[in-house]
């Protein structure tokens, strides 16, 4: 039984708003490019996973939450969380091409491409016995005691392991039913309705992570990005506001709502709150009323600061 789905990825469309807003000739443009690469190759994985889970059923009781996020002695992150009345087990999703080996000296994982380029990543088996000793910790807080365990997912078939982890299984997703299914279940942990508590209180207790501002949190100068309404046809920035709409000057598309996706963009790249100035100077208009209307048109929270009234969007 599936009790949580993945969230919207918050870090994936920010980096996508940043890409767009940023020149191309800003030093940080290919970095930002090649995480927005890495953050989507991580999606595609996941969700081969969380389709797995949906295809197969199993011959006991369990609750399958992808995308958890909880806080314990520390902020963790876990891909897919599988209950049971025996155990439970933290599935960690890697969606990496080529000859991959798990080095324990340093703890990484390099992997090498068909052209012999090598990369480093950080070591998904440390990552696996952090989450597990947080979620143990987190669980020890609600009373809650059941064997924890932990495997490496790769959801790419071209993944080739030539040196495996120590200590951790490593699998490819379509084996994920038959892992599972062969676990040992001695011991009965957890009745129907204690499982049902515990899947509810993880939901409960789940935080969606918001790498907002994302200005801030790559150290980028706001003042470098481009601004005015983006065309979503030929993808031109500067869209003119006219009764009929937004039109752009460039391939003559008529958005009438083009402005929101701007406004959204500025609390993702810039700030959590917005002067009708800054609407201005973003949007690219010169009328104080028309950025009042069309703030005053979204959802969002209204705050007085000092003489100056600042809108506020609400994740």
């Amino acid at each position: 039984m599936i009790i949580k789905t993945r969230s919207i990825e918050y870090k994936y469309m920010g980096l996508q708003m940043l890409y767009r807003r940023l020149p191309s000739e800003h030093a940080m443009k290919a970095v930002i490019h090649s995480k927005m690469k890495s953050a989507k190759a991580g999606i595609m994985g996941e969700t081969k996973v969380a389709e797995v889970f949906d295809r197969y059923s199993f011959p006991f009781n369990c609750r399958i939450l992808h995308d958890v996020s909880l806080s314990s002695n520390g902020k963790f992150q876990m891909d897919t969380v599988f209950i049971s009345p025996y155990y439970i087990v933290i599935l960690e999703c890697k969606n990496i091409v080529g000859e991959l080996c798990f080095e324990t000296v340093p703890p990484c994982l390099t992997r090498t491409l068909e052209n012999g380029k090598k990369e480093i990543f950080e070591s998904p088996e440390v990552q696996v016995y952090r989450n597990m000793y947080l979620f143990k910790e987190w669980l020890h807080g609600r009373g809650i005691e059941l064997p924890v365990k932990g495997v490496i997912v790769l959801s790419n078939m071209k993944s080739k392991v030539v040196k495996p982890p120590n200590h951790t299984d490593v699998i490819y997703a379509s084996s994920i039913p038959v892992y599972l299914r062969n676990l040992p279940r001695e011991k009965k942990y957890l009745s129907s309705t204690q499982m049902d508590d515990l899947a509810q209180s993880i939901v409960a207790a789940h935080q969606a992570y918001f790498p907002y501002p994302m200005c801030k949190n790559w150290s980028i100068d706001p003042a470098c990005l481009m601004t005015g309404v983006q065309c979503k046809g030929c993808e031109q920035f500067g869209m003119v506001k006219k009764n009929i709409g937004w039109i752009c000057s460039n391939c003559g598309n008529i958005d009438r709502n083009a402005h929101v996706l701007t406004i959204q963009e500025w609390f993702t790249l810039i700030d959590d709150r917005i002067s009708n100035k800054d609407c201005r100077k973003f949007l690219q208009i010169n009328s104080s009323q028309l950025a009042s209307r069309i703030l005053n048109s979204m959802n969002l929270t209204r705050e007085q600061k000092a003489k100056n009234t600042v809108y506020r969007w609400m994740w």
